[in-house]
């Protein structure tokens, strides 16, 4: 009878257990991998490891070359095997149970033939032919033959031989039965031994499945060297056992990947961040520890965050070396973290501030108010005060700089409620009063006066207020020159202002209506050292007349 579409695969044991698979024609193939028709998400399974196959009037399965081999019923095979409804095919640690249900219910026996020459059987119920009555016996006693009546009495000889052959014929019959109780013994040894043999293979068998299970069950909790003892020990006991090799290479491969990831967790629980990055540069790509991995990584960029963190606070409390060292530590693992680096600068800056050679002393006095600058640069601004309140009534620069440092203070006391104008208020002062040498307050200032002005690009550029964006990009660049995200709106509207001026440029001959506008978006687009500039700015002036 041909497969019907009643045939199927039934998952009994695994990760998908539950799950069926209706077979219909054709081929399937059955493995980890996910394109297969019927995918088994089993480390234990081949990506590829069997194909169920129409074979002639029914089903068949074939092994195709996987690791840990394949069992039908508790065999192992090696060519195609056909399938009998209730076959169990056993992948790893998945089992499949195949069910036809066409062929399931058991066929009714046919009766037995009748022998040659016998009479049929009546039909229930009826009466077969009665048997002739015998006749009356004649007078005197029973009816003998003529054959019993003519029979000759056996002469000695005859009895003699015959008793012989008796005699013969069961010393025969014993020795055949002496023979048979032999050869039962012998055989019923044999089968004890076969059994004993078979007992002795199957514990062998379960002794090393459970091995192989135990070696799994440690790569399934990440135990790699555990299970790399396991698996040794399974392979030096069972050389071909199936699937240990596979095993054996994966091992090879992730034990020096969770080394390096086991370096990566101790140097993040010394906070050292870079030894942590090295260390998780070094572990690559792996198959089975990739989340593990993931997470280190997540945790190293918080790590460094929390890093930065305590480096600026370093700063702030003038712990110069301490903050070097942690954001050169952060910045070995993240070359471009942006706050990272900044801290970095300002500590070199601060140490070589401090670390410089007192200079000599000028032939000349200096001049009274130039140590109140000094000190407002480092950013003392109460000594800055105190000297010029008292040079003010010999000096009039004093009197004017005691006045453009208070009113700085006065704005850098409000450093976070600060609008754009506010800012860069506080920026033109410090220029004044530093003659364009930036004090460290004027650099925290320029910070967020970059960070406003920034957004404030940002909201112009997406309105398609091209010079609005322009100015505020420049602004922002001003307050902190390596402002990224100011350089890139900058670069991009220099961009967008040279497409816009070929477009106008092609455009200005046909339809100069449509041109004009275009250039006047160029003018505003670019400075004026860029050079559309100026020749979008000629067309303008051409194009209006």
């Amino acid at each position: 009878m041909p497969a019907s579409s009643g045939s199927r695969l039934v998952v009994i044991a695994g990760p998908k257990a539950g799950d069926e698979f209706s077979l219909e024609d054709g081929e399937y193939v059955i493995g980890r991998a996910a394109d297969n028709p019927i995918c088994i998400p089993d480390t234990s399974v081949s990506r590829k490891h069997v194909m169920v196959l129409r074979s002639g009037a029914g089903w068949a399965v074939k092994d195709l070359g996987s690791g840990n081999g394949t069992l039908v019923n508790g065999d192992a095979i090696e060519d195609e095997v056909p399938l009998s409804n209730g076959d169990v095919i056993t992948l790893g640690d998945t089992e499949l149970r195949f069910e036809d249900v066409s062929n399931s219910t058991m066929m009714v026996a046919a009766p037995p033939p009748r022998r040659p020459g016998a009479a049929a059987a009546p039909a229930s119920g009826a009466r077969g032919p009665i048997p002739a009555r015998p006749g009356a016996r004649p007078e005197g006693g029973r009816v003998r033959s003529s054959r019993f009546a003519a029979k000759p009495e056996p002469t000695p000889e005859q009895l003699l031989r015959k008793k012989r052959l008796m005699l013969l014929g069961g010393g025969v019959v014993f020795v055949l039965c002496a023979l048979l109780v032999v050869l039962k013994v012998k055989q019923d040894n044999r089968n004890a031994e076969d059994l004993k043999t078979s007992i002795q293979v199957q514990e062998r068998k379960q002794q090393l499945g459970s091995i192989f299970q135990d070696a799994k069950n440690l790569v399934r909790e990440g135990k790699w060297v555990e299970a790399k003892a396991k698996l040794e020990e399974l392979s030096e006991a069972a050389p071909d056992y199936p699937g240990v090799s596979d095993y054996l290479e994966h091992a090879k491969r992730e034990i020096p990947i969770q080394q390096k990831l086991v370096e990566a967790k101790t140097a993040l629980a010394k906070k050292e961040v870079g030894a942590a990055a090295a260390a998780l540069a070094q572990a690559g790509e792996s198959q089975f520890l990739y989340e593990q991995v993931n997470a280190a990584k997540r945790e190293l960029s918080d790590v460094a965050d929390k890093r930065t963190r305590e480096a600026r606070t370093a700063l702030d409390n003038g712990q110069l070396d301490a903050s070097k060292a942690i954001t050169d530590d952060v910045l070995k693992a993240f070359p471009e973290h942006r706050d990272a680096k900044l801290i970095n600068e300002q500590a070199v800056q601060a140490i070589a501030v401090r670390d410089a050679p007192k200079p000599v002393a000028p032939t000349v006095a200096p001049k009274p108010w130039e140590p109140a600058v000094d000190r407002f640069r480092d950013g003392d601004m109460s000594g800055a005060v105190a000297i010029l309140n008292a040079c003010m009534s010999r000096t009039p620069q004093c009197k004017k700089l005691l006045a453009q440092m208070t009113e700085f203070g006065t704005l850098y006391k409000r450093l976070e409620d600060l609008d754009a104008k506010g800012l860069s208020k506080l920026l033109q002062l410090d220029k004044e009063i530093t003659d364009g040498r930036t004090s460290k307050m004027a650099r925290n200032a320029g910070t967020r006066a970059a960070t406003i002005f920034y957004k404030g690009a940002t909201a112009a550029k997406a309105a398609g207020q091209w010079a609005r964006a322009m100015e505020y990009s420049r602004r922002a660049l001003q307050a902190d020159p390596g402002h990224a995200g100011a350089t890139n709106i900058i670069s991009e509207l220099k961009t967008k202002a040279r497409d816009l001026y070929l477009l106008a440029y092609s455009l200005k001959d046909g339809s100069p209506e449509e041109a004009l506008p275009k250039f006047k978006d160029v003018v505003a687009m670019t400075p004026p050292e860029d050079e559309y500039h100026d020749k979008a700015k000629t067309w303008v002036e051409k194009l209006s007349r």
